[in-house]
């Protein structure tokens, strides 16, 4: 009788799981429409986006569609404006050196003295401003003396601090004691404006490079002339007080800056502004190279070692502008990269490197035959190339192509012979003697800058390019019976990539929209994923929009600096440190700069779908004077300004011209202080240049070296933005004002989620947030996500929208498993409707625990409906997690370790099913700025490792590791997890890969010099995942995928969420086995046992 009941129970249980298989699936579903009900439910309640939507309609705001050419325009005129002034100011210096130059008479025997960036003495302070000067008032003081530093002597009474003594940096060497007397002391300060570095805004100082002598006639000459240029630099600055670092670069090597600081790179001193971008580029036009470099047996030893290091200086002289080749020659000519072969390259940093490695790695041998070199040389260029045995020969042959010629013997000639070509093929330039043509330079990291002094930018790095113009030796020119054409140096000034950012606008371009700047090479100076932090590399404007022939044509387009627009292009948008990506349509507009090489374009989303019948980029809100509403409504709109706030720390509210002597704690001080003086009789509305001078738009085709400078009190503001962010204060000050009123439900809502925080970000960059509890915190949420529109919380919201009209994102941090107690973000993305028509307007969204989210998961999905009692549960055999539309694991149920990571990482067969079954869909896309580290191999790849993909790869490897795990018991993760490790190692090592740009907690732990050496660029293909959230509208699919060779799993979309609920049934073991006989399943005594376990709560 037992035997019947056990085969009739069998007979029973294996019926019931057969006729349970849909019943499962709406079990799981269940569950998900259950999380769904209790998260929105969550969101509506404590985001209040209902109440903060109405808002929009009750303050007037009017949905207005935006004229992207007009746009464009206004960002045309903008920068030109900008530039203008750039480019006045180094005219001025140029005017001036050729003048005072030509003037100059120059006296070897009579001694001289200057400021030395290298040698002289410096202190910091006692320092005076002249606002401090007789207790005159600010706007008394003459505009041209208005931030300069005043030096007081030691023991002037004026001095309110001690002079410290004078520090020396570095020591001067013996070589050079008997000249200590040349070097006079500077006294310097920390200023704003220069990044806090150690500079006077008085004079100038001179770099003088290593291989120099300072007493040589050529060098002498232009130290003690070029002194005259400290008023033409302090003119410059205090008409436009944006200037940064201006110089003046001699043909002789000396250099002149503005303003006045110590060289901090004196240990390993090689800079010689004669090999800088800036002055390479404005002495010479676009050159095609051919070098020939003798790999004869008569080169072995040092002269292959001088002929390396000479080709070397020449190819950092070269730019992207340049073309280059380079052979090697015995008896015969090659090809120094056989690739390169009848042709000539692009001097792109890419290019020189593998040309430097390939002559290094050359073997001299055989004989000398230079003619049959120059033939092949002549035949590719018909332009010389220099270096061979016959010196007679090949300087005959060097003046008759207007060449030069000059023979290195030793290594410490190199450089000097190298930098004689410059002045050669600026000779036709010179020569012609009127026109300065202006160049620009690509962008490149500031060798001057320091994050650990700044509060500014905060970044690793900052970005410049510099404006640079010739000057003409007019004296000898004049002078010499012969014909002759010298170059006296190169004027020049940097500007900081900032100074064209902030002129985009870009509140008005709107989330999820960019500008960006491309040259004439197809190089990118600006872009909103430009990060060339490794050597300052350059990136092409293809390697961030990579996709198909509409690219390569917009690309032709920029390049040849045409104007016009191109729309409906498809866009691999990615975001979150390249952890996230979307596929979106985006219009492109474009436009030339007027003289630059550059172009100037706006991208704007286009995206049209079933819930975004219109494209949401095309639309923005019109808020109309709120200030003058307020002020005649006597409303005081600075009230609205109370709580927790932040606004934008990278945009342009107000701001004094000076930034020295009108510091600000916080960028909302110095709002709040503009708000209030807006309240003023004579308060206007000014712009940080001036309109054009003339009503046509044109700009003066003078140079204006007397501009009117400005007063110290100076300032500008944009009304625009000042207006919104004044109307967004206004419609949302009301709930984050106050303490937080728990309606009737709330409060054992908000605890059961373990709710900590609510914010709301808008589209004028102001950020607010409540604390619903107390919190141990370091840092506040606003000082960790200032940026509103630019937070990816932010970009996610928006991006969802296009599917779920009502829906949260949800997000945990990468490292959620790590922590003990992590936070789940959620954010909702409003739009202000108005005739149809809707523009997004803020976002909102909360914090909660994670922990407390995996607990009530747990109990949803460990209850059965009562027509399923024998439904499997999560955690049972079932394995449960949550995942968002990116491939997060947001819950795990199994191991809570897991969270955060990448799901294809946990469970790779079941990602790679989900991918075969359209679930989830991979996009590639390509990383030309990626960090490699050295000595890898090809199996473990920094492009493998950087990228989620490798877990896709590993799926066919799980199916086989299996045998091993129930062969020897040993955790396919353990297997697997070395893999995945390595790769955050190799995260961790990088820089500048942070797009929030928030300071990590390590900023004080500097990467040594090995640890760099570690890593180089490198160029990576990286594959994304995207959910396909359309699927889950198909009646056809039911999210219940069956499976012949692993396990089945279920996949149900959680509601009003990116979330999907993923369940993996554990029960039936697919694999095809023996089972071994003489095991023991059961004991008629095993029912004694009292001993069952404990029951533990669950806490992820």
């Amino acid at each position: 009788m037992k035997m019947i009941f056990q085969v009739t129970f069998l007979l029973i249980f294996l019926f019931l799981k057969q006729m349970n298989c849909s019943s499962q699936g709406e079990q799981v579903e269940h569950w998900a429409r259950n999380l769904s009900n209790q998260l929105k439910h969550l969101g509506e309640s404590i985001t209040l986006y209902k109440d903060i939507q109405r808002e929009y309609k009750f303050l007037n705001a009017k949905v207005v569609e935006k004229k992207p050419h007009e746009l464009l325009a206004e960002m045309k005129e903008n920068i030109a404006k900008m530039i203008d002034r750039k480019m006045d100011a180094i005219e001025c210096i140029q005017q001036e050196a050729e003048d005072v130059a030509e003037n100059f008479e120059f006296n070897r025997s009579v001694p001289f003295t200057y400021y030395s960036s290298k040698w002289s003495e410096y202190n910091k302070g006692p320092v005076i401003y002249t606002n401090e000067l007789n207790n005159t008032e600010l706007d008394d003081i003459p505009a041209n003396m208005s931030d300069i530093s005043i030096q007081v002597p030691t023991n002037s009474t004026n001095s309110t601090t001690k002079s410290k003594q004078p520090e020396r940096f570095p020591k001067i060497p013996e070589s050079l004691k008997d000249n200590e007397y040349m070097y006079m002391p500077m006294t310097l300060n920390n200023d704003t404006h220069f990044y806090n570095l150690l500079v006077n805004t008085s004079y100038s100082s001179v770099h003088v490079p290593t291989n120099i002598y300072d007493k040589e006639d050529a060098a002498a000459f232009a130290i003690q002339w070029s002194e005259a240029l400290d008023k033409v630099f302090v003119q410059n600055y205090n008409s436009d007080p944006a200037l940064s670092w201006q110089y003046f670069g001699s043909s002789s090597g000396i250099m002149r800056h503005y303003p006045a600081k110590p060289w901090e790179e004196h240990k390993r001193d090689l800079f010689d502004c004669r090999i800088r971008p800036w002055y390479i580029e404005a002495a010479t036009c676009t050159k095609d190279v051919i070098i020939l470099i003798d790999n004869s047996g008569s080169m072995r030893g040092m002269g292959h070692h001088i002929g390396s290091l000479t080709v070397s200086s020449l190819l950092n002289t070269l730019s992207n502008n340049d073309f280059i080749n380079v052979m090697n020659y015995s008896a015969v000519t090659n090809y120094t990269i056989p690739c390169f072969e009848n042709m000539l390259v692009q001097a792109t940093r890419e290019n020189i490197e593998v040309i430097k490695v390939a002559v290094d790695k050359l073997s001299p041998e055989g004989k000398t035959d230079l003619g049959q070199a120059l033939e092949v040389a002549f035949n590719l260029l018909s332009k010389l190339a220099k270096e061979v045995a016959n010196a007679a020969e090949v300087k005959w042959i060097s003046c008759a192509n207007r060449g030069y010629y000059t023979h290195v013997q030793t290594l410490e000639q190199v450089t000097a012979s190298v930098l004689q070509y410059i002045n050669v093929v600026a000779r036709p330039l010179v020569l012609q003697g009127k026109d300065h043509p202006i160049s620009w330079t690509h962008a490149y990291v500031d060798l001057t800058y320091n994050d650990k002094n700044d509060d500014v930018v905060n970044e690793p790095y900052r970005l410049l390019t510099s404006a640079a113009i010739p000057c003409y030796d007019t004296k000898i020119n004049k002078m010499n019976d012969t014909r002759t054409a010298y170059l006296l140096g190169v004027a020049g000034t940097d500007v900081p990539l900032e100074e064209f950012s902030k002129l985009m606008v870009p509140y008005k371009l709107g989330v999820n929209g960019y500008a960006f700047i491309v040259s004439n090479n197809g190089y990118v100076l600006m872009h909103p994923d430009l990060r060339p932090v490794w050597n300052s590399m350059l990136m092409n404007i293809q390697s961030q929009e990579k996709i198909g022939d509409s690219l390569k044509k917009l690309r032709k387009t920029l390049v040849d600096a045409e104007e016009g627009s191109t729309h409906g292009i498809q866009l691999r948008y990615h975001y979150d440190n390249m952890r996230r990506i979307s596929e979106e349509y985006f219009d492109y507009y474009y436009t030339k700069l007027e003289k630059t090489p550059f172009s100037l374009g706006i991208a704007i989303p286009s995206t049209v779908s079933s819930v975004f019948p219109y494209a949401y980029g095309n639309y923005t809100l019109e808020v109309g004077d709120v200030i003058q509403k307020h002020k005649h409504a006597d409303v005081n709109f600075t009230s609205f300004f109370t709580g927790k706030w932040r606004i934008h720390p990278r945009w342009t509210y107000c701001k004094y011209h000076y930034l020295e002597g009108h510091e600000f704690k916080t960028p909302e001080s110095e709002l709040e202080h503009f708000l209030i003086k807006m309240y003023d009789n004579d308060f206007k509305w000014e712009r940080q240049y001036e309109e054009p001078s003339s009503k046509s738009g044109e700009y003066q085709s003078k140079v204006d070296c007397g501009r009117k400078t400005l007063a110290s009190n100076s300032y500008y503001c944009d009304k625009e933005l000042i207006q919104k962010l004044i109307f967004d204060a206004e419609s949302t000050q009301k709930h984050y004002s106050r303490n937080w009123r728990f309606a009737e439900g709330e409060n054992n809502l908000f605890y059961k989620f373990g709710t900590s925080l609510r914010f709301v970000a808008t589209m004028s960059g102001l950020t607010r947030w409540d604390y619903l509890v107390d919190m141990n915190k370091t840092k506040e949420f606003g000082d960790i996500n200032p940026r509103a529109i630019n937070e990816k919380w932010y970009k996610s919201a928006i991006l969802q929208r296009q599917y779920e009209e009502d829906a949260f994102v949800y997000s945990v941090p990468f490292d959620a498993g790590s922590k003990d107690d992590p936070l789940v973000t959620g954010s909702y993305a409003i739009f202000a409707s108005d005739g149809g028509r809707e523009a997004p307007g803020s976002v909102v969204g909360f914090q909660f625990s994670q922990a407390k989210l995996a607990n009530i998961v747990w109990d949803i999905s460990n209850k059965l409906a009562t027509d399923c009692p024998d439904c499997l549960r999560c955690n049972g055999s079932l394995i449960c997690y949550i995942l968002d539309s990116s491939g997060y694991i947001i819950v795990s149920l199994g191991n809570n370790k897991d969270t955060g990571k990448f799901f294809g990482e946990v469970e790779g067969d079941i990602f790679n099913s989900m991918i075969n079954n359209y679930i989830f869909k991979n996009i590639t896309i390509y990383d030309y700025q990626a960090l490699c580290k050295k000595n890898q191999n090809a199996d473990s790849s920094a492009s493998v490792l950087l990228t989620p993909f490798l877990y896709l790869k590993l799926a066919v490897q799980w199916i086989v590791l299996k045998i091993v795990y129930f062969a020897t018991e040993i955790s396919l993760y353990n297997i697997l997890n070395a893999i995945p490790t390595y790769a955050e190692e190799i995260l961790n090592g990088t820089i500048g890969l942070d797009t929030n740009n928030t300071k990590s907690t390590n900023d004080d732990q500097e990467q040594t010099e090995t640890e760099k050496s570690n890593y180089y660029a490198c160029e990576t293909v990286i594959t994304l995942f995207v959910l396909q959230q359309n699927i889950f509208k198909n009646a056809d699919f039911l999210g219940e995928i069956k499976q012949r060779e692993t396990r089945d799993y279920y996949v149900k979309k959680i509601q009003y969420s990116n979330l999907i609920f993923v369940a993996i049934d554990t029960a039936e073991d697919k694999d095809d086995r023996r089972r071994l006989k003489g095991c023991y399943n059961n004991h008629p005594l095993e029912n004694e046992i009292v001993d069952c376990g404990r029951a533990v709560e669950y806490y992820a």
